[in-house]
């Protein structure tokens, strides 16, 4: 009778949608809030993006790591990825880096280098790319000491700049914890409108090795403003490029896990009001494809 009844339990909540939660840990990089008149500190910031509801934010490079570090630990928050520097040029990487690293050990904060390089000296080349692996696997070297993923982050106009660059370099480096990031702007500049309608084909490649996703209201178009920001990084929820379909194919079809965060360079306005908004939209995607799910 017992057996019957946590059967029936267990049936029920299923058919709830209990175990078919949207589970992704949703952040805010730095630049939702950072420049604002009045949230002018680390402390008030973090404050406001935890009191808003988002489950973390990022640390942006290594000079500010302390800074939000000790802002982070005031409040018992998370920083979903720390955003650092490997360069092709000397020095290399940032001598502070190794340090605070080993400090976020247990933190699950993910460690997203992204990869520069002079442009008249670099190229893509095996040479280059053979520096970047070396580069990289130290990183994520460091990264697993202290228990953390890595996530390659690729960034138009950098050495690493697509997706594509990424996957091979995670591919070339052979470690568990290094894979990449997908950042739906920086693929929607480097990628030619015509290309676009493969997206999801692109996104179940890069499926094993991705770490996490950064997503921006944005519009899917091959954009001719002088800066390309104001086409493809808009507030979320704005622009004609479906990202409730994106979200959709990734939680759902891909069933990904990992963070989702959201991406405001070059937002302009009230920031404290972005931040509402921005929460809102992802509350709503996040109750519509709980209750899509629900629907299977």
């Amino acid at each position: 009778m017992r057996l019957i009844i946590l059967t029936l339990i267990i049936g029920s909540f299923w058919k709830a949608g209990f175990a078919q939660k949207v589970t992704n840990d949703f952040f805010a990089l730095h630049n939702i809030i950072r420049g604002d008149s009045v949230y002018n500190t680390f402390e008030k910031q973090v404050q406001l993006i935890q009191n808003a509801g988002f489950d973390g934010i990022e640390i942006n490079q290594t000079d500010s790591f302390e800074g939000m570090k000790s802002a982070l630990d005031k409040y018992h928050f998370r920083g979903s990825y720390f955003y650092v520097k490997v360069s092709l040029d000397e020095p290399y990487i940032d001598q502070r880096l190794q340090a605070y690293i080993m400090q976020l050990q247990g933190s699950k904060t993910i460690i997203a280098p992204f990869i520069t390089g002079d442009s008249r000296k670099f190229k893509s080349s095996e040479a280059a790319d053979s520096l970047a692996a070396g580069l990289v696997s130290q990183v994520a070297g460091w990264a697993m000491q202290a228990g953390l993923q890595l996530a390659i982050y690729p960034h138009i106009g950098f050495y690493v700049e697509t997706t594509d660059h990424a996957l091979a370099l995670a591919k070339r480096i052979k470690s568990e914890n290094t894979g990449l990031s997908f950042n739906l702007c920086h693929w929607i500049a480097t990628t030619p409108l015509s290309e676009r309608g493969q997206l999801k084909t692109k996104l179940k490649e890069l499926k094993p090795y991705l770490k996490m996703v950064t997503i921006a209201g944005a519009n899917n178009v091959q954009s001719k403003n002088k800066n390309i920001w104001d086409d493809y990084i808009l507030p979320l929820g704005q622009g004609n490029f479906d990202n409730y379909d994106l979200l959709k194919y990734l939680v759902r079809d891909l069933k990904f896990t990992g963070p989702i965060g959201v991406q405001c360079y070059n937002i302009k306005g009230d920031k404290p009001a972005l931040v509402q908004n921005t929460i809102s939209v992802w509350k709503d995607y996040k109750s519509r494809l709980e209750s899509e799910i629900d629907k299977r």
